[in-house]
């Protein structure tokens, strides 16, 4: 009777051993890095993401472009921020869809754009760009706006 005292009740067990704790501790904060690093960090899923935001925003000034009898644009006012314009009056900034500043233009905050000389990309009413292919350098990749189709991949 002595003997099945001290055993306990439960079979002899008194615990985790210290490999599990180990284990256990070290599974732990292995998620919590992996967890911590993408909420906290601008990694490339941000970036091409806002790149993908850049490329819609340009099909939405094409389709614009495709369905009224005037040229429309993106212009760049910095590596930034752009905004939407319609040719017939390039100063006045129309508001892009989903944009919420006061001034209706888009600022990014997870990639920088160079935009191409002039600082504008203007679609006519077939949606081309012109004669020339237009490229856009981000610091997530390359966008291309073919000429003469406009097709941006």
């Amino acid at each position: 009777m002595r003997r099945s005292i001290r055993r306990g009740r439960f079979g002899g067990q008194g615990g985790f051993t210290l490999f599990e704790i180990i284990m256990v501790l070290l599974l732990l904060g292995v998620i919590s890095y992996v967890a911590a690093t993408r909420l906290f960090s601008d990694d490339a899923p941000t970036q091409v993401a806002e790149m993908e935001l850049v490329k819609n925003h340009l099909r939405y000034a094409q389709a614009r472009a495709m369905n009224s009898e005037s040229s429309w644009g993106i212009k760049f006012g910095s590596s930034t921020r752009y905004w939407l314009f319609n040719a017939t009056n390039e100063n006045t900034v129309v508001r892009l869809p989903d944009v919420e500043t006061a001034d209706g233009a888009m600022q990014l905050n997870g990639i920088q754009v160079t935009p191409p000389s002039g600082s504008k990309i203007t679609f006519d009413s077939f949606g081309s760009p012109g004669t020339a292919t237009i490229v856009l350098t981000t610091t997530a990749g390359n966008i291309t706006v073919t000429k003469t189709t406009g097709f941006i991949p």
